[in-house]
C-alpha cells in the first residue's frame, strides 16, 4: 500500500506545469535549508563560499543530486557529519553555458527513500562572471571610502553566486554567515540579523585577518530568486516604527525624508489585503548602477535613487515592492512563464494602494493608462519577431526554455497581469473580489503557483459564493477570455481604456501641441507645470505615439516652455530623451550631450533600454562602450541584445 501512495504523489508531481530553466532535479528531490557562508573580498572581487543543504527526498529512489551553476569553480561536496567526501562533475552544454549556466551533478554515493531527509555541503569561490552581483570599485560609490557589492538574482541568477535549486518551485529557508576583511564594510541580507555566534563557522579562517562577522536568518521559506545581500558603508535610518532605509551615509538623510511614509504605505496595503507578516520593511536605496526599479527581496527590498525625485513621486515603486510582500513572495509563480502570478497581482494591489496614497481614482487610472500604452507599444514590437520565443514575450506565458528567463521580462507581466485582473474584479463585483484574494492567499500561503492553480481555484471559489445562476453567467465570462488573455500574443481581448478626467487633461494638452502651428504654444499649454507626475509621463508617452507628426521645431517649443531636456524626474527624462532622438531633435547644440551623460549615470534598464533602441547601431555601440564597466551585468546582457539586433546604418550626428 505503501508504495502506491508513493508512486501517485510522485505521478501526482509531474502533473504540474514544470521549470524548464533549471537543470536541477528539483522534482526527486528539495531543499528545505540552506545555510551559507561567505568570506568577502572586495578589493579582489572574491567571495569564497560554502554552502550547506538539508534535502528531503521526493522520489522512490535517489542517488544523485544535480543542481544550477553559473560560472564558479567548486572545490569539493562532502557529508559534514562523517566528513565523506562526494565525488561531482560538471555537465554542461556550449550552447547554454553562458545562457542558462551548467549542471552540477554530485553522486551521493549511496540510496536515499523516498522522505528521507539527508545533508550535504559544497565548497566554491566565484567573483566577477557571477551574474547576480555587481562590485563596486570605492570610486563608483557615493562615500568613496570602501568597495561595495550588492546582488540581483530574478530571474534564475542565483545559481552564479550559490549552487542550488534555482527554481522559484523550491521553497526553503535559510541563513548565513558573512566575514568581511574591512571594518568600514556593514553587511545586510534578505533575512533578520542575528547574534554572530548562532551558527558555527564551517571553515577554518585566519581571524586576524577578519573585520566583522555578520549573520542573518529567515525562518520563513522562499525561493532562491528572493536571496539577497548589499555589503559597503552602508547605514540604517529609522523610517517609522516597523520600516527604515538603509543606503550610503552621503544621501541617507534625503532618502530619508522622501520615505518617510513608508509605515502608512505598509498600512495601506494591509487594509486591503490582511495582515503583514515579515515583521519589519527595510529599503535600500542602491548605487545607480542597480538595474530595475526596485526588487522585493524580504526584508530588504532594493531600489535605484531614480525613485528620490524631491516629491514622493516616485514612491509608487516602494507601493509596489511592499506589495511583493503579499503577491510574490508569500504565494509565488512556480516557473518564469508564469511571472504574471508575481507581477500582475502586484500591480493590482500596489495600484489599491495608490488610490489611498493619490485620494482619487483618476490618478490611479492615469498609472494604469500609461502601463496600457507601455504594454501595447511591447506586443506590437515582440509582433514583429520571426522568433516564436520573442513573440511569445507578448502573452503572459512566454517561451523561457533554452533562453535565459530574464529575457522574457518586460511590461507586459505587469500591466497584461494587471488588466485581466481589474477585468475579473468588474466580473466578480469589488468587495468578492478582495474576498477572494484574501482566499487565495491564505490557502496557498508560501506556495509556488501557476495559472491554472488561479483559475481553479476562482471557479470554485465564485461557485461557492455565488448562486448557480450566478456562477453560470460569471464562468461563461471568464472561460470567454482567460485562455486568450495569458496564452494570445495579440491584445487582449477586452479594450480597457481606464478613462478619467486627469487622462484626458493630459492627452488633450498633448494633442494641442501636435496640432499647433510649429513655433507656436497653444493655448493653456501652461496646466503642464500643475500636472502630477504620471500625468506627465502620460503625456510624453501620447507624444512617443506620435513622434512622426512631431517636427524639431515643436520639439523645441516644448523643451523650452518645460525646460524638460533639465528634469530631475527621471521617469520624465527618459520618456522625453528617447522622444527627442526619435524625432531627431537630439544634437549637440540640444540635448544630445545629455542624454549621453544620463546613459553614463543611471543603470535602471527601464529607462536606459528605450533610448539605445531609438539610437542607431554605432551611436548605442560607443556610449555602451563608454558605460560598459559601470552597467549592471544584467544591464549589460540586455543593452548588448539590443546592439546586436539593430541593422549597420550609421546616424553620423549622433556620434
Amino acid at each position: 500500500m505503501k508504495f502506491y501512495i508513493i508512486a501517485f504523489l510522485i505521478f501526482a508531481s509531474y502533473g504540474v506545469d514544470i521549470d524548464k530553466n533549471t537543470f536541477s532535479n528539483y522534482r526527486e528531490v528539495k531543499m528545505q535549508h540552506l545555510h551559507i557562508e561567505w568570506l568577502l573580498n572586495l578589493r579582489t572581487k572574491i567571495i569564497d563560499g560554502s554552502a550547506e543543504y538539508t534535502f528531503k527526498v521526493t522520489t522512490a529512489e535517489l542517488k544523485e543530486v544535480h543542481l544550477d551553476i553559473y560560472q564558479m569553480e567548486i572545490m569539493h561536496a562532502y557529508y559534514p557529519n562523517v566528513g565523506k567526501v562526494l565525488d561531482w562533475h560538471v555537465e554542461s552544454d556550449p550552447k547554454q553555458s553562458l545562457v542558462q549556466g551548467d549542471k552540477l551533478i554530485i553522486k551521493l554515493g549511496q540510496s536515499y527513500k523516498y522522505g528521507d531527509v539527508f545533508q550535504m555541503r559544497i565548497k566554491y569561490q566565484i567573483g566577477e562572471a557571477a551574474r547576480a552581483l555587481s562590485f563596486l570599485s570605492i570610486d563608483q560609490t557615493d562615500d568613496k571610502k570602501a568597495p561595495y557589492l550588492f546582488s540581483q538574482c530574478e530571474a534564475n541568477n542565483c545559481r552564479s553566486m550559490i549552487p542550488l535549486q534555482d527554481t522559484p518551485s523550491i521553497k526553503f529557508t535559510y541563513s548565513a554567515t558573512v566575514l568581511t576583511q574591512d571594518s568600514q564594510i556593514n553587511v545586510f541580507m534578505s533575512g533578520l540579523p542575528v547574534e554572530n555566534n548562532k551558527f558555527a563557522l564551517m571553515e577554518q579562517y585566519n581571524m586576524n585577518g577578519i573585520a566583522k562577522v555578520f549573520q542573518f536568518e529567515l525562518k520563513i521559506k522562499i525561493p532562491a530568486y528572493l536571496i539577497a545581500i548589499v555589503a559597503g558603508t552602508v547605514q540604517e535610518k529609522a523610517t517609522g516604527q516597523r520600516t527604515s532605509v538603509i543606503s550610503e551615509a552621503k544621501n541617507i538623510d534625503i532618502y530619508q525624508k522622501e520615505l518617510e511614509d513608508l509605515d502608512k504605505y505598509v498600512k495601506y496595503l494591509e487594509d486591503y489585503i490582511g495582515e503583514y507578516k515579515w515583521g519589519f520593511y527595510k529599503i535600500v536605496i542602491l548605487p545607480a548602477s542597480f538595474p530595475f526599479g526596485g526588487m522585493e527581496n524580504p526584508l530588504l527590498t532594493f531600489a535605484n535613487p531614480s525613485i528620490i525625485v524631491g516629491d514622493k513621486s516616485g514612491v509608487s515603486v516602494a507601493i509596489h515592492e511592499i506589495a511583493h510582500s503579499w503577491f510574490g513572495n508569500t504565494v509565488t509563480c512556480n516557473n518564469w512563464s508564469n511571472m504574471w502570478i508575481n507581477e500582475g497581482f502586484c500591480v493590482f494591489l500596489e495600484r489599491k494602494g495608490l488610490l489611498q496614497l493619490f485620494g482619487e481614482i483618476d490618478y490611479v487610472y492615469v498609472n494604469s493608462q500609461v502601463g496600457t500604452k507601455e504594454m501595447n507599444a511591447l506586443i506590437k514590437e515582440f509582433n514583429t519577431s520571426s522568433d516564436p520565443a520573442v513573440k511569445s514575450y507578448a502573452s503572459l506565458h512566454p517561451i523561457t526554455e533554452d533562453h535565459n528567463a530574464d529575457d522574457s521580462f518586460s511590461t507586459i507581466p505587469y500591466e497584461r497581469g494587471y488588466q485581466l485582473l481589474f477585468y475579473l474584479e468588474f466580473i466578480i463585483s469589488e468587495t468578492k473580489f478582495q474576498q477572494l484574494l484574501k482566499d487565495w492567499l491564505r490557502q496557498n500561503e508560501y506556495q509556488s503557483v501557476d495559472e491554472n492553480d488561479f483559475y481553479n481555484f476562482m471557479i470554485t471559489w465564485i461557485q461557492s459564493n455565488f448562486t448557480i445562476e450566478q456562477f453560470l453567467t460569471m464562468k461563461q465570462q471568464i472561460d470567454t477570455v482567460y485562455t486568450k488573455w495569458i496564452y494570445d500574443t495579440g491584445a487582449p481581448p477586452v479594450k480597457l481604456g481606464f478613462p478619467n478626467d486627469a487622462s484626458t487633461q493630459a492627452t488633450d494638452l498633448a494633442e494641442d501641441w501636435l496640432s499647433s502651428r510649429p513655433g507656436e504654444q497653444p493655448q493653456g499649454y501652461e496646466i503642464f507645470d500643475q500636472f502630477k507626475s504620471n500625468q506627465k509621463q502620460l503625456f510624453l508617452s501620447y507624444m512617443q505615439e506620435k513622434y512622426v507628426n512631431l517636427n524639431s521645431i515643436t520639439m523645441k517649443q516644448l523643451d523650452l516652455s518645460y525646460n524638460l531636456s533639465e528634469n530631475k524626474d527621471a521617469e520624465l527624462l527618459f520618456r522625453w530623451y528617447t522622444l527627442s532622438i526619435q524625432t531627431k531633435y537630439a544634437t549637440t547644440n540640444t540635448n544630445l550631450n545629455k542624454i549621453r551623460t544620463f546613459v553614463g549615470k543611471i543603470g535602471r534598464m527601464k529607462m536606459i533600454n528605450p533610448i539605445y533602441k531609438a539610437l542607431d547601431k554605432n551611436t548605442a555601440q560607443t556610449w555602451y562602450n563608454e558605460n560598459k564597466n559601470f552597467y549592471h551585468p544584467l544591464a549589460r546582457q540586455s543593452i548588448e541584445n539590443i546592439i546586436k539586433s539593430k541593422g549597420q546604418y550609421i546616424n553620423v550626428e549622433l556620434l
